[in-house]
């Protein structure tokens, strides 16, 4: 019998902790420009044209990967796991194979959905496991994204049903390192989905936050020349995806001595809380600022302060981007736009994907798989966006389903797709 888990209501906090969430549970910027995605959409490097340790550079080669297995994956796919926090390593189900064929069963322990990209991601983990014939014999998820012990809790019930597989998104990366080594000892296949799990037992699939915020800070402090005064706009301090969004704000803003951080707010990755307390500074800070650096999610409330300010609004770094911003940014062409897109929907399968090549022995070569994501800007944004979004629409901006983990790329992680 299926088990579920019923979804009270959440704090604000635990909100505020699914809305870091979707900054995760997204495709993962590469420093050089990938294939061209089926929409026509590319994930341009907005940094191409600053040179190596200059301002607006994005650093390359930094990947934590000792043992050299990238140097076995075409360099689009290597370039991706540049500043990526997590060593790369072999995979521990990398010679496994269930010793089933057919009727496979899977567990899944997610997030409440909350946030418009962790429902949709995980309705369609749902979907594609139900139409690859996949039985899902248990579904969990915490009362309230901030409540770890839970979810803790709900993923060793999950074990204990013996699932063919786990699919699991973390709310606490750490001590789920413990449980990829459970479920390992229990041959039990877990694929983290999107928020990654520094382990060999698990095969999390994944976006680098870092290299993501990275790209969007290069194009952004490129569109002021690399002077200037800038606002850091901060998630919510401590947890995983502020500490990656911070490293990558800071690996580009090494290189950019006339850049100065002419102050700081907390937006909790709330497109409203980031309103206030811009807003508040700006009535403080009445010259402005050249440029805005955000943890992510919050590009329309930055935006909206501005406007509510009579401020101009300067070049904002707009991971985990939207409609209602890209459209607004579409209709002023004069604008310099850098983004990111969100494809929820693909991120579902792809993790299906990974899940079923597992089991059917395709041998996953590393712990982490990692995909560009693409890279929203000036030469693209009219492919992406659509100029009839509403400017306040919060609706994470997908882009097209094709762009992120295609069959054909998924295969590089493989040792033997297909089979």
């Amino acid at each position: 019998m299926k088990k579920t888990s019923s979804f009270p209501r959440f704090t604000t906090f635990g909100t505020a902790i699914l809305g870091a969430g979707a900054l995760v549970l997204s495709g993962c910027a590469a420093s050089a420009p990938a294939e061209p995605a089926a929409s026509g959409a590319t994930a341009a490097a907005p940094s191409a044209s600053a040179a190596a340790g200059t301002c607006g550079a994005v650093p390359t080669g930094t990947a934590k990967d000792p043992s050299g297995l990238l140097a076995g994956f075409p360099k689009e796919i290597s370039a991706g796991y540049d500043l990526y926090p997590y060593e790369i390593r072999k995979s521990a189900w990398s010679e496994f194979k269930s010793k089933k064929t057919e009727g496979f069963t899977a567990a899944i322990v997610g997030m409440p959905p909350a946030s418009p990209f962790i429902a949709s991601m995980s309705e369609s983990i749902r979907k594609t496991l139900k139409a690859e014939g996949v039985e899902i014999v248990g579904e969990f998820a915490p009362d309230d994204p901030s409540n770890v012990p839970l979810q803790l809790q709900q993923f060793n019930e999950a074990l204990s049903l013996k699932p063919d597989v786990i699919i699991y998104t973390a709310i606490a990366p750490e001590p789920s390192v413990d449980l990829a080594k459970a479920a390992h000892a229990a041959g039990i296949p877990l694929v983290a989905a999107q928020v990654p799990i520094d382990s060999e037992y698990a095969v999390s699939v994944t976006r680098n936050t870092p290299l993501a915020i990275a790209q969007v800070t290069a194009g952004t402090v490129g569109a002021i020349g690399g002077k200037g005064n800038v606002l850091r706009v901060d998630g919510i301090p401590g947890i995983p995806v502020s500490t990656f969004a911070t490293l990558g704000i800071d690996a580009v803003l090494e290189n950019c001595p006339d850049i100065k951080v002419a102050g700081s707010v907390t937006g909790f990755f709330q497109p409203a809380t980031a309103q206030a307390e811009v807003q508040k500074f700006l009535a403080t800070n009445p010259a402005g600022v050249d440029a805005v650096l955000q943890a992510g999610t919050m590009g329309v409330g930055i935006r909206n302060a501005f406007e509510e300010s009579g401020m101009e609004v300067p070049p904002i770094a707009d991971d985990g981007s939207s409609h209602g911003f890209s459209s607004w940014a579409l209709a002023n062409a004069d604008y310099p736009y850098f983004g990111t897109t969100t494809p929820s929907v693909r991120t579902g399968e792809a993790v299906v994907d990974v899940a079923l090549r597992i089991l059917k022995g395709e041998g996953p070569k590393v712990n982490q798989i990692v995909e560009p994501s693409v890279i929203v800007n000036r030469e693209n944004l009219a492919d992406i966006a659509d100029p009839s979004w509403d400017a306040s629409d919060l609706t994470d901006l997908a882009g097209a389903p094709e762009d992120y983990l295609p069959t054909e790329r998924l295969n590089n992680f493989f040792a033997n797709p297909g089979q």
